[in-house]
């Protein structure tokens, strides 16, 4: 299939060639379309369609392009280009690729144990916490009732007072941030202990009174350069990219002028 579409597009070329000579044209008006550019398209309808275009479908796509490149040429002419934020953003986002994918995806070991050590604290893993409640909403007295269940289950009484909740009884695996998130500051109080298996409390949260017990705790871990060494290096480029373009637009924005309209407000 290869060798006849190469065929197909020698063949094409050769009569634009030979129409081009005898048939001069304003270079404005001349459509030019490479091997590439076709091949490109060739395979995208390939596995797309999941087999190789005939003669007629080849014909068909180089149609589409060349309609494509046209209905391109006169939007410009006429100017639909100007003041389209769509295409200016389109454009900008093209011209930041292109600055990224100057940037080398191969950096050496130096380099990304160079970042590594510059930034231990995004790769500590925190201490987390396994832990099961019991809940008593503000509106039902909590603070007594939990009072009252606390010294109930110290003396090993059997409690079952406590009300619902909708985040459910027990966590497992929970950093601190994490049980901040879902309970807010307050409630944290009670993993500054290092007591495990005892209820606590009672506890302030964003919801009402808790009485707490912490059923294991794993100490934070920095792993090592070695064992985390892809995730460094995605971090690393997507660092020198984001640097890369903010150090580009610095240097262009110094080539420019900005004037604010007198009348903004």
């Amino acid at each position: 299939m290869t060798k006849k579409l190469f065929i197909f597009l020698g063949i094409g070329l050769s009569i634009f060639l030979i129409d081009l000579l005898l048939n001069p044209v304003d270079e404005d008006k001349t459509i030019f379309i490479t091997n590439d550019e076709v091949m490109s398209l060739v395979s995208a309808w390939s596995i797309q369609v999941g087999r190789d275009p005939n003669v007629d479908e080849i014909r068909s796509i180089i149609d589409g392009l060349v309609e494509e490149e046209i209905l391109y040429r006169e939007a410009l002419r006429l100017g639909l280009d100007n003041e389209d934020r769509i295409i200016k953003r389109r454009l900008a986002q093209k011209l930041t690729f292109l600055r990224q994918e100057s940037i080398s995806n191969d950096p050496d070991d130096k380099a990304l144990a160079g970042y590594y050590d510059s930034n231990l604290d995004a790769y500590k893993n925190p201490e987390r916490f396994s832990f099961t409640h019991l809940y008593f909403s503000i509106e039902k007295d909590a603070l007594e009732r939990s009072k009252l269940a606390l010294r109930k289950i110290k003396k090993g009484d059997n409690y079952s007072g406590a009300d619902p909740f909708l985040l459910g009884k027990n966590f497992s695996n929970r950093s601190k941030k994490d049980i901040k998130k879902d309970f807010g500051i307050n409630f944290l109080k009670a993993f500054d202990s290092s007591e495990l298996n005892t209820w606590l409390g009672p506890i302030t949260s964003s919801y009402g009174i808790h009485l707490v017990k912490i059923l294991d705790k794993s100490e934070s871990y920095l792993p090592t350069f070695a064992e985390i060494r892809p995730q460094v290096k995605i971090d690393y480029l997507l660092e020198e990219r984001d640097s890369q373009i903010k150090g580009y637009l610095e240097e262009l924005k110094s080539e420019y002028k900005v004037v604010l309209n007198p009348n903004f407000k």
